[in-house]
């Protein structure tokens, strides 16, 4: 009964890095330094998903509302940019009613937008029609085939079946469910990138036995996901939603949430070929929602304090913050950080306070951080 309860609670609230229920959850891609956007947005009963692109003067919708079942509802959106400059994205549905036993089923969606429709290459990767699909991770490998990681929830809201599979001509399923745990796992807090000779590598939080959960990185190996150096955070105490991004030599770079005393903090460290080199604490302020990127082979982190709201910093010899760019006040929750060509980092989030929910999106120009325009939002 505790494993349930503490699964409920990790996936619904309270927990670092996880969002309500109603969170627009803005996703981020940059296609040629351009803003693309992903989001959702409740529409009567249900929430639909929304994709727009910036063309350099104004937002245009890309494709109208993501749904495919008109009485099913979007949650996370994953944005991915192919090698030809085409735009891929992943979703799944599910029932309206979130929580509870019997949540039915959904299916998970990968598409890529041509131009004047999102169109799916093939039948939904999805294992099971009993389950509801959702959290995918999507990259695009350098011969343009689609990776997507997913969950798939039972309907008892008991187990978290979570699969591996890549399109070429048809689905394959390449993890066929080894991290499957109940959905008190941390495993559900994942990130996946794709090594040189397009090998998944993934990034998780990860229960020792009799222990706490503790990040893991690795590629798949056949048959199962090796571990680079054992864990990769610090201490024993709790580790979890790590954001990992490649260097130019193709080392993983991962920040992820460490408890502490003074509660979550955030910690940074990079794969030497041998060990997890420590890249420091940039801060220990009770962070959530750890995003990251690599500029110039330096990571930049993105991450949302109790106080401060979302705060960027980077490194450049110490840690340097670049400051809040959120609304002072307002609770933010879910954001995707990117940077462009000329390196300068881009964030998106969702915020709320006493004038309602909306979306943010903000670029650093080397001294302060410029407020971007947004797409229509229509908050429930």
């Amino acid at each position: 009964m505790k494993t349930f309860v503490w699964g409920m609670l990790l996936v619904l609230a309270g927990v670092p890095g996880v969002s309500a229920l109603d969170s627009p959850r803005p996703t981020l891609l940059l296609v040629n330094d351009q803003p693309w956007l992903a989001w959702s947005e409740r529409r009567g009963d249900v929430t639909v998903g929304r994709v727009a692109q910036w063309d350099g003067k104004k937002w245009n919708d890309v494709g109208g509302v993501l749904n495919r079942q008109n009485d099913q509802s979007v949650a996370s959106i994953a944005l991915a940019l192919g090698p030809d400059g085409s735009v891929w994205a992943a979703w799944g549905e599910k029932p309206p009613k979130l929580v509870g036993k019997n949540i039915g089923s959904g299916l998970l969606h990968v598409a890529f937008w041509t131009g004047a429709d999102w169109i799916e290459p093939g039948r939904s990767p999805s294992r099971s029609s009993r389950t509801v699909s959702e959290r995918p991770l999507l990259q695009i490998d350098s011969r343009r085939r689609p990776w997507v990681s997913w969950s798939e929830i039972t309907p008892d809201f008991n187990v978290d079946n979570v699969y591996l599979a890549y399109f070429d001509r048809k689905w394959t399923v390449v993890d066929n469910g080894t991290l499957t745990t109940d959905v008190s796992s941390a495993g559900r807090s994942r990130d996946l990138v794709l090594l040189p000779g397009d090998k998944p590598l993934l990034a998780l939080s990860w229960m020792i036995y009799q222990h706490d959960f503790q990040v893991f990185v690795g590629p798949w190996d056949g048959k199962h996901w090796s571990r680079w150096g054992g864990k990769v955070n610090s201490g024993d105490r709790w580790a979890g939603f790590p954001s990992m991004k490649l260097d130019s030599k193709g080392r993983p770079v991962v920040a992820y949430l460490q408890a502490g005393d003074g509660g979550f903090g955030l910690e940074v460290r990079r794969w030497s070929g041998s060990a997890w080199d420590d890249l420091g604490f940039p801060a220990f302020k009770g962070e959530r929602s750890p995003q990251l990127v690599v500029v110039n082979d330096q990571p930049v982190v993105a991450s949302v304090e109790p106080k401060a709201g979302l705060v960027v910093r980077r490194l450049q010899g110490s840690w340097i913050s670049l400051g809040s760019v959120s609304t002072p006040g307002a609770f933010v929750d879910t954001l995707t950080l990117a940077a462009d060509s000329q390196g300068r980092p881009w964030v998106t989030w969702a915020e709320d306070d006493a004038k309602g929910q909306r979306l943010g999106l903000a670029r650093w120009d080397g001294a302060k951080w410029e407020k971007k325009a947004t797409p229509e939002y229509r908050p429930r």
